[in-house]
């Protein structure tokens, strides 16, 4: 869900039973985690509506990679 806290109801996960209802609001957030870097997550926001679902988030979706980021031992660049 959509609210002040980082993780709201409803969840769309294993062991969350709630049906998604006409008028809620949700993240889809899938996470990416490289271990011993970082994490990264992308996220668009979706209302339940009568038809289905109407995507909220309109912002582009590309992924924007820096190079000559680095922690460690790894490297983060550009795979032009």
């Amino acid at each position: 869900g959509i609210g002040l806290e980082i993780d709201e109801l409803p969840l769309l996960a294993k062991g969350f039973p709630q049906p998604l209802e006409t008028g809620m609001v949700f993240a889809f957030e899938p996470k990416f985690i490289f271990p011993g870097i970082g994490a990264v997550a992308l996220e668009d926001d979706y209302a339940v509506t009568e038809e289905g679902v109407e995507k909220l988030t309109h912002a582009d979706d590309t992924i924007i990679v820096i190079d000559g980021v680095s922690n460690s031992n790894h490297q983060i660049s550009n795979s032009k």
